[in-house]
């Protein structure tokens, strides 16, 4: 049954074509409509509340997108092949030829004929037919949702560890008469950490390439914090309130970020969860070059003395690791203990004494540069005296927010983190590191020397590499342990600095894809064109001439009784298999056939007889 079957009782055919023409523009429009606010937006997702019915129904999804196509398709096909059948049955009444015909019957169908003497008319027909064929994989590709990244702007501040008013607070807060006192607790919660960030900072160890996770304050960090704190809410950390505990007292607690997003002309869109999110937001770190050689004996002094204390059933040892470098002087005082006959099992037994020069706390104290002296003593006298040079500076770094695990990458060179005399932040690296060199030395063993030998001892240049990423570590860990405190302080905008990057929301919806798209809309327009051109053409004849759109050509039943009452059998009967194909060139026409009245009761086709050649003139 055919479209025009379902009105013709209540619609003329003018009325019919109109309809024809407004319904097949409300579906052009709605596919140029969704493409361009596709382009325009760039993504198009779905509510969340819709995306996890799909999560959980996901064939359901392919159904519903699969009826919808359908419908339209059916609906797109349907306007076209009407507006074509009208336009060819007013073609019709003129003489045609049997193939003719037949290739109108197949554009009004649609099908495909195929004829080796009428290669145009036949790939007309191969035309139309992939055309309509191609429409409902049309609609399913523009129509289907797929998991898609959808890029939502990030913008917000940060603590500039640079910035002149922090340096000036920062400042008289070091050299307070209680800053010790404030500093100490924190120290003293965090030393554990501190140890942590410089060995999971250890890009390879033992000449294996490691990749190891460290947290702090409930945040994972992949290898090391980079100087970073996270910008990112769901990043942040503790929810517990540091309390007094902030500014250099700062062990752990809730610290705010300051972050917004900007989701442009998608604001109703605004707090989209989707599937999933990661972040990549461009922030300052802070970090340290640390080279590591042998102790150069023209320049630098490192000695150990011990003061032999005699027990019961032990020796205690009283160790003053002292150090001058380039005339600056720092000691530390150690602790150990050995067998009663006054020595130290070199196999079970080892001390590695480190000391910060200058010492972080003196006057001389270079914000530059400063150097960590290390020696290996009974077990741990693998390590020579070996000297470290650490350079810490501001960076700018690339940080990526995924999977509950922020991954930092340095995207600049030094910045001039000591570009000031005056800058502490490089004094309160060292003091962290100081103070980490004592806490490390037990009574029998040193945790990095136990570090050292557990990753091999054969290889001093692997020690030393290993040794450059534990104190780089370091830094940046402890760069992140101050930042968490004054940023939990409050953040006066004078200490501040922008940060920004991009969300990434992964959900359901449409992504633009310009040349995707670009191909459907040109099949849907095309069709749409046609049908437009084809009801236009109807509508002018049928103000010229007004048709009984009763017979339908396309219907075999209307065909075979107009060939019958043409009496077009005979011309056909005695056809051979050789005549077969042309048969198809005789010329014929569509005639009404009236009543006694002179009214129309049904149409007949017959044959046109071939005009007569042009006679030559007798010489």
């Amino acid at each position: 049954m055919h479209f025009a079957n379902f009105v013709k009782i209540r619609l003329s055919p003018t009325s019919l074509l109109l309809l024809t023409i407004f319904g097949q523009t409300v579906i052009m429009g709605f596919a140029w409509g969704f493409t361009g606010g596709l382009l325009f937006t760039g993504v198009l997702a779905l509510p969340d509340h819709i995306v996890r019915l799909i999560v959980e129904y996901p064939t359901v999804l392919t159904l519903i997108v699969t009826l919808i196509s359908t419908t339209l398709s059916i609906a797109t096909s349907m306007f076209f092949t009407f507006a074509v059948k009208e336009a060819l049955r007013h073609h019709l009444s003129g003489p045609i030829t049997l193939f003719k015909l037949r290739t109108a019957i197949a554009l009004s169908r649609p099908t495909w004929v195929l004829r080796w003497k009428s290669l145009k008319l036949s790939a007309l027909t191969l035309v139309v037919y992939s055309v309509i064929t191609f429409l409902n994989t049309s609609w399913s590709t523009l129509l289907l949702p797929t998991l898609v990244e959808w890029p939502v702007t990030a913008f917000g501040t940060e603590l500039d560890l640079g910035s002149a008013a922090f340096v000036n607070q920062f400042s008289t807060d070091l050299n307070t008469a209680q800053a010790n006192s404030v500093q100490a607790p924190a120290f003293q919660t965090i030393n554990v950490l501190t140890l942590l960030s410089g060995i999971t900072a250890v890009n390879v160890q033992g000449g294996v390439q490691m990749s190891s996770m460290f947290s702090f304050n409930g945040v994972s960090y992949n290898q090391s914090t980079g100087g970073i704190l996270p910008v990112i809410e769901e990043y942040s950390g503790s929810s517990n309130p540091p309390g007094a505990a902030v500014g250099l007292a700062f062990s752990g607690g809730q610290v705010p970020v300051n972050t917004s997003f900007d989701w442009g002309h998608l604001g109703r869109d605004a707090g989209t969860q989707g599937i999933s999110k990661n972040y990549t937001i461009i922030q300052q770190g802070v970090t340290a070059n640390v080279t590591c050689q042998p102790i150069d004996r023209s320049q630098n002094e490192f000695y150990v003395d011990p003061i032999i204390t005699q027990g019961l059933n032990s020796t205690f040892f009283t160790w003053e690791a002292v150090v001058n470098c380039s005339g600056n002087l720092n000691s530390l005082t150690y602790f150990t203990i050995g067998s009663v006959g006054g020595q130290m099992d070199n196999t079970t037994q080892g001390f590695l004494p480190i000391v910060v020069c200058p010492s972080p706390n003196s006057t001389t104290f270079n914000p530059y540069k400063f150097d960590v002296f290390m020696s290996g003593l009974y077990k741990y006298n693998f390590l020579p005296t070996t000297v470290c040079e650490v350079v810490p500076y501001l960076t700018t770094v690339n940080v990526t927010y995924n999977g509950g695990i922020i991954s930092v990458d340095q995207i600049s060179s030094s910045s001039g983190l000591t570009s000031s005399p005056s800058l502490p932040l490089s004094q309160y690296i060292a003091a962290v590191m100081n103070y980490q060199a004592g806490s490390n030395q037990a009574m029998v063993k040193n945790t990095i020397g136990d570090f050292l030998t557990a990753y091999g001892t054969s290889n001093v240049s692997v020690m030393q590499s290993e040794l450059e990423d534990y104190w780089r570590g370091i830094a940046e860990f402890a760069s992140t342990q101050l930042r968490s405190g004054y940023t939990a302080l409050g953040v006066p905008s004078s200490m501040t600095r922008s940060t920004s990057g991009t969300m990434y929301i992964t959900t359901y919806g449409w992504r633009s894809q310009a040349h995707t798209y670009i191909l459907l809309l040109v099949v849907i327009t095309i069709i749409w064109g046609t049908t437009i051109l084809a009801a236009g053409y109807s509508l002018i004849k049928e103000q010229l001439n007004t048709s009984d759109p009763t017979f339908d050509f396309s219907d075999p039943v209307h065909l075979i009784i107009a060939a019958s009452g043409g009496r077009l059998e005979s011309q056909l009967r005695d056809g051979d298999g050789d005549r077969t194909d042309n048969n198809e060139d005789i010329t014929v026409r569509f005639e009404d056939v009236p009543d006694k009245v002179g009214r129309r009761v049904s149409k007949r086709l017959v044959t046109v007889a071939p005009e007569p050649l042009p006679q030559t003139a007798a010489p």
